[in-house]
Order: structure tokens, then C-alpha cells, then sequence
């Protein structure tokens, strides 16, 4: 067998450099990533509808609106400051549903640093996190989202850990808790949620443990992401290695993996809510990153039992695969003017917005982060219709 979604740093190697186009588009993607992250078009005589909307601010200058029976919520103006700037940039937006969202905003200093901030919503009731010099990332959690700062390495002995902090808003209101180091393991929590760049890690909500998951035979992995029946998937491999899909129904204790393409390294993978319905785009070939490298767009129906290739397209342009319960999935593939939304199993593809930068699936809502811009892209029909956010 997610980027899957969340969280994923390129392995770092030796190459030719890519079209400058490529790297801006896979620049969007490590971006979106890290945080494990418009126009109109026709297709088939169907327009795209593009509808602009703004997400409430808030009180900026007392408290956040609370939860029903609920203490408010205090405003941190440091945090404020950052999110609001005009300078600043959304490095990753994160949607566990339409409603329930949270967004990592970055502020540029003197020296080539950052300050982060980050805010969270939860159908209409608003909260932040702290002013960290350390990044944000964002990451759906069942139904909630997250805001992590985390420390610069898994080291117990990193000073980072010191800042780094998680913070929720759950029903029962805003909930920040300090990250604590955990020695590495090779199993997890029924309840722990796993992160991915390069190094697997596992999270503990109710502790703020954070822990590094060992893998048997494996040197990194990316795109964690667990489907309703409970199985984690990841795509995983050996430094420069052959990528593959990787799965564990027990937390960590047994593995089972299947190839997504020999010969090829890395790959994304999508996977629906059920686990049934699989879309996968293997990775580039070894010393191969001119735009002559063709890669298949395959989908599965059965958990990865059986393939089809629905599509071949140029390896550095395609990306972003997601899937749905019905059988279906997207793609995004984008070169130039040439702009599609790939539908395996579904028909052909429709027209995305010119400034969609990638695509993250919640079951049957999907979203995107704006290309070179600061809102989220949104959709509730499979792409047909597309809404801008702005997650302030």
C-alpha cells in the first residue's frame, strides 16, 4: 500500500534542482505539512463558484466567547498582535470540521527569525496559543484540532522542550499543556495520536506525552493518518528507499506494509474515513526530477488488495491525494495553466481554483491552503464548489 496529512519533512538528498514552479508548489506542501496543512474554472460546463466568507473575530480587547457554561476565555494580545499583523503569513490551517479549526500564523523579525501564534476555533467559539519562537503545527484530532509547538528534536535533553506546548479547545473550554519527553517506543496508546516528519512520534492528550514510535526495518516516516476502524496508516521507508504503505490495527505491535510502486521512492497516499478507499501517487524515481518522470494515479476499493491506474501525469505537478467512503478520491495536478482536479472513480476532473495549493480530506469535507495567499479553500461537495475562510 496521507502526506497523509499531517506533519511530513522531505527526506534531505543530493539532487538536479526542480522547475522553479515545482518547488514553489512542493514548497505549499512541506509547509502545509509541518503544521502533521482561488478563482473560478469550468469543467464539463460546470462552473466552480467561489464564495468569499470571514470567519468572526471576536472580542480582541476582553475575553473569547466561552462554551455553554463556560468561564470566558482570556485574550492573549501578544498572540493577537501576531495573528493580526499585516505582515504576517498562515504557515498551516487544520479543519476537523467545517466548523472546528485552528490556523498557524507566523511573523517575520530582524535576523531571519520568526515569532509563531496560532488560533483556534470551535463552532463559533474562538481561543489561542501562546507567542513561541519554535513552530506551529496543526493537527485534526478525531473531532477537535490541535496547536502544537514542539521542540526542535526528539532529544530528552533539548532545551526546546521547555517552550513547547499543546494547546485544545475542547467543550469544556481552552486546555494548554507543556510537552513532556517520553523515552522512544515501538508501541502506542489506543488513545495517542501520531505525528510525522521524517521521525514518528506519539502523542498523549491527556498528558502531553510525546514520544518517538520505532518502526521495525524503517528509517522514516510520513503521513500518519487512522481510519474508523482504528488502523493507523503511514507511508514509511529506509532512508532513500523504495517507499511503501505501512498499517497496524494493533497500535504498534505488528505491521503489515505492500510496495506503492518499485523502483520509486516515497509516494502520498490518501485514505478514507472507512479504510476501504485508497488513492496513491508514488514518488519520483532515483536520480530522476526533470518533468519526462510520468507517475500513475491509482485507486483502490478494497484496503490495497487490488489497483487501478486511473491516470498518469508529471511526477512533480501531481499531489495531494485524498479519498472518500464512496469510492472515490481527488488529486491535484497543476502545471502551468494546465490546472486539473483529478476524480478517481468518479469521472473526469473538474477545474480547481487557480490559487489551491493542496488538498486535505475529513470525510467528505475538503480543504486546502491558498497558494501564495492567507485563507483556507474549502469544500463540502468532492470539488464541484469551492469558499474562501480567512482563519484569524
Amino acid at each position: 500500500m496521507s502526506e497523509l496529512k499531517e506533519l511530513s519533512w522531505d527526506v534531505q538528498e543530493t539532487v538536479q534542482p526542480l522547475p522553479f514552479e515545482a518547488l514553489e508548489r512542493r514548497g505549499i506542501r512541506r509547509r502545509h505539512r509541518r503544521q502533521a496543512l482561488a478563482g473560478a474554472g469550468v469543467v464539463a460546463a460546470v462552473t466552480i463558484a467561489v464564495l468569499a466568507a470571514v470567519l468572526p473575530l471576536g472580542n480582541l480587547t476582553g475575553t473569547e466567547k466561552p462554551s455553554a457554561g463556560q468561564t470566558s476565555i482570556p485574550v492573549d494580545q501578544a498572540a493577537e498582535k501576531v495573528i493580526h499583523d499585516k505582515k504576517a503569513a498562515m504557515f498551516g490551517v487544520a479543519f476537523a470540521t467545517p466548523t472546528r479549526w485552528a490556523a498557524v500564523w507566523a511573523l517575520p523579525q530582524p535576523g531571519s527569525t520568526w515569532k509563531s501564534a496560532a488560533v483556534l476555533s470551535r463552532d463559533g467559539v474562538r481561543a489561542t496559543a501562546p507567542v513561541r519562537k519554535n513552530d506551529y503545527s496543526v493537527v485534526q484530532a478525531g473531532d477537535e484540532v490541535l496547536a502544537l509547538s514542539m521542540p526542535t528534536s526528539m532529544k530528552g535533553s533539548d532545551p526546546t522542550w521547555a517552550q513547547s506546548v499543546m494547546v485544545r479547545l475542547t467543550d469544556q473550554g481552552r486546555i494548554e499543556k507543556k510537552l513532556h519527553w517520553a523515552p522512544p517506543t515501538t508501541e502506542f496508546g489506543a488513545d495517542d495520536v501520531l505525528l510525522a516528519s521524517g521521525t514518528l512520534r506519539a502523542l498523549n492528550l491527556e498528558t502531553g506525552t510525546l514520544r518517538e514510535v520505532k518502526i521495525p526495518g524503517i528509517d522514516n516516516a510520513l503521513e500518519p493518518q487512522r481510519d474508523t476502524t482504528g488502523r493507523w496508516w503511514v507511508v514509511a521507508a529506509r532512508n532513500s528507499g523504495v517507499g511503501n504503505i505501512y498499517w497496524t490495527d494493533d497500535h504498534g505491535k505488528t505491521w503489515g506494509h505492500s510496495v506503492i510502486s518499485q523502483g520509486r521512492m516515497g509516494g502520498d497516499l490518501g485514505v478514507s474515513p472507512d479504510g476501504r478507499t485508497l488513492v496513491v501517487i508514488p514518488g519520483r524515481k532515483p536520480a530522476r526530477t526533470d518533468d519526462g518522470d510520468e507517475v500513475p494515479l491509482r485507486l483502490s476499493t478494497d484496503r490495497g488488495e487490488h489497483w487501478t491506474t486511473v491516470a498518469t501525469r508529471n511526477a512533480p505537478y501531481l499531489q495531494s491525494p485524498v479519498a472518500f467512503d464512496n469510492g472515490t478520491g481527488l488529486a491535484l495536478y497543476q502545471r502551468g495553466k494546465d490546472r486539473e482536479l483529478l476524480r478517481p472513480g468518479a469521472g473526469k476532473p473538474f477545474t480547481p481554483p487557480t490559487d489551491l495549493g493542496n488538498l486535505i480530506a475529513v470525510g467528505d469535507f475538503v480543504y486546502g491552503m491558498q497558494y501564495n495567499g492567507n485563507h483556507a479553500i474549502t469544500s463540502t461537495n468532492h470539488g464541484r464548489t469551492w469558499k474562501y475562510v480567512d482563519p484569524r
